[in-house]
């Protein structure tokens, strides 16, 4: 009897005990797939993201090696390259003085990372896209220093060696759209037993001729650190997730599980355009430890990422992003002298009137106080039009809007209409108004950089923009606040918006065209704009006139004219233009053309 309640005793021990191991096997199988579930996802958004990461340091580093490696001593060496050339002309090239300056510059950059960058060389395309040529390895004079002391040196590329690009389709793209790029994925090396990841940089002469390809390849020892430090981390999470859950049950393991499971989507949705996210700590286990070190990191990315962008702020002050834009560069970086494009714009220079009369009666202060004050108001209203300020010159402004010649009038004669406001702010202040000349001008220019290496500038060149400077200086002549050309008006979108009158027939001294000039009126104060417009078609009809040779008629009107608008200077241009060639007589070759200087 005895015996048999044992046994029961016993066999209701096993149950017990069976039905509690399932229980926890099944709980430690639950966490096991979601910890290793979630730990999978943290790795493979952090490995997406160092790899990012490399990949623009590599990018970067190829650009910066780039521009110091010795381009020139780089085509001479290329000069020497030939499939037949015997080891003996291969150690003379080795041996010489570019070869050692090329060499030095690409060891210079290598010392920037000497840990991750692995090889580092410059190569040149063949006439096979599938093979290219080494010119010079970072590693070669080790290596032949190496050799002499009676070592094994390692396996380099000697100059004009082969390389077989076919399984390098990244470099054969670089080579062939001769632009800096860089792998999408680690490359394993199974001699090093590493993974790289390999960028390549055009180089370029002064002159702006393709020269080669620089190449350089980093390997991930940061990125494996780091890794492991996330696996022994996600490891140690799963630990305590395992333990946590065969010892608290299904409470502290979905507690556990939550809490992963809110630093993964905190870890999902942390991008380059939610820098500002972050992971609640709510608990001091692991799970907490994590969210403070991914909080750390996260912090560290967004202020590396601030500084960025006010470094590139701060470019954008000086270097405008639209004219980068215009070169088609994403960055200041991609920036080299000798861009240029050609297109058609439209230019617009203003300039204060007698300014060097108003600076002259200002302290050093006081002018740059006066000017900043001035260009404070003006700039705006070009920016808001679709326009860029390419320059500052003083007190004078050079602008240039790209997409429509309406925007140029539009601007112009907001910036009159802002000088009205500044002008009252001055009269308030006991300053004297000012006057503002705008001269608006379309054609086809030339934009791209000028200098040299150390110095470069953004610069428009051609006759438009001559023109247009020349139009702003007959503003003071005709007595106007906006010139601009016949050519300007007929590419407006809508004339109809736009108040103007003709006013001239101009030459560029040494051009055979004649332009047509005209005054646009929106600028001008209201009282002025609707004296001017109410004897416009008088204007026009003695203009015909006197371009008819009928100067005895165009002179009555002209004097009326004047006699009524005394303020007016083109009237009297016109008269004094007919009592001269009344007195004087007509040219032969006379076409009713001034000529201007453009200078």
């Amino acid at each position: 009897m005895e015996q048999s309640v044992e046994k029961n005793r016993a066999k209701k021990v096993r149950v017990v005990f069976s039905l509690r191991l399932k229980i926890i096997l099944t709980f430690l199988l639950v966490g096991s797939i979601v910890s290793g579930l979630l730990s999978y996802s943290v790795y493979r958004i952090l490995d997406a993201g160092l790899l990012r990461q490399m990949q623009g340091r590599v990018l970067d580093l190829a650009k910066v090696g780039a521009s110091i490696v010795d381009v020139g001593a780089l085509a001479r060496l290329k000069a020497g390259v030939g499939s037949a050339l015997t080891d003996n002309a291969v150690d003379k090239v080795e041996s010489s003085s570019d070869f050692r300056r090329v060499s030095e510059g690409l060891n210079r950059v290598r010392e920037v990372d000497p840990r991750l960058v692995h090889f580092i060389y410059t190569f040149v395309p063949t006439a096979d896209p599938r093979t290219a040529t080494y010119l010079v390895d970072a590693d070669v004079l080790a290596a032949r220093a190496e050799k002499a002391s009676g070592k094994t040196p390692g396996d380099v590329s000697h100059f004009s060696s082969p390389f077989d690009v076919s399984d390098y389709p990244v470099a054969r793209r670089a080579m062939a759209e001769k632009a800096a790029m860089v792998e999408n994925t680690w490359s394993y090396d199974p001699d090093f037993k590493v993974n790289s990841i390999s960028g390549y940089a055009p180089l370029f002469s002064r002159k702006g001729d393709f020269v080669g390809m620089l190449g350089i390849d980093m390997v991930n020892a940061d990125v494996r650190v780091i890794l492991s430090n996330a696996t022994t981390i996600t490891l140690a999470v799963i630990a305590a997730a395992l333990a946590l859950t065969v010892a608290s049950s299904i409470l502290l393991g979905t507690l556990f599980t939550r809490g992963i499971v809110r630093l993964d989507r905190v870890v999902r949705t942390f991008d380059k355009d939610n820098l500002t996210v972050r992971a609640p700590v709510r608990s001091r286990d692991e799970v907490g430890r994590l969210s403070v070190s991914f909080n750390d990191m996260a912090g560290t990315i967004q202020e590396y990422n601030a500084r960025q962008e006010a470094l590139l702020h701060a470019y954008g002050r000086f270097v405008p992003h639209e004219l980068l834009l215009l070169l088609d560069k994403g960055s200041i970086l991609d920036v080299k002298l000798g861009d240029q494009i050609q297109k058609d714009m439209t230019v617009l220079f203003s300039d204060i009137r007698s300014f060097t009369r108003l600076s002259e009666s200002m302290t050093p202060f006081e002018n740059f106080n006066f000017i900043n004050s001035y260009l404070r108001r003006m700039g705006p209203e070009i920016r808001s039009h679709g326009g860029i300020i390419d320059k500052y010159i003083g007190d004078a402004i050079m602008a240039l809007f790209p997409a429509r010649p309406d925007d140029a009038l539009a601007s112009a004669v907001a910036m009159q209409r802002k000088l009205v406001e500044y002008n009252e702010h001055r009269s308030k202040s006991g300053y004297p108004p000012i006057t503002v000349g705008i001269g608006v001008n379309s054609g086809k220019v030339m934009l791209g950089t000028v200098g040299e290496h150390e110095r470069m500038d953004g610069s428009v060149i051609a006759d438009a923009v001559n023109l247009c400077s020349r139009l702003e200086t007959l503003t003071r002549v005709y007595g106007a606040g906006i010139l601009t050309t016949g050519k300007t008006l007929k590419a407006l979108s809508s004339k109809d918006h736009f108040s103007f009158r003709f006013i001239d027939r101009v030459r560029v001294r040494g051009r055979r065209e004649a332009v047509l000039v005209f005054e646009v009126l929106d600028g001008e104060q209201e009282d002025q704009r609707t004296r001017r417009l109410s004897y416009r078609s008088e204007l026009a009809h003695a203009q015909r006139l006197y371009f008819g040779r009928q100067f005895t008629e165009a002179l009555g009107i002209f004097t009326e004219l004047h006699q009524k608008n005394t303020d007016d200077p083109v009237p009297k241009i016109y008269r004094s233009r007919c009592e001269f060639l009344i007195g004087a007589g007509v040219p032969d070759a006379w076409e009713g053309v001034e000529e201007i200087e453009v200078r």
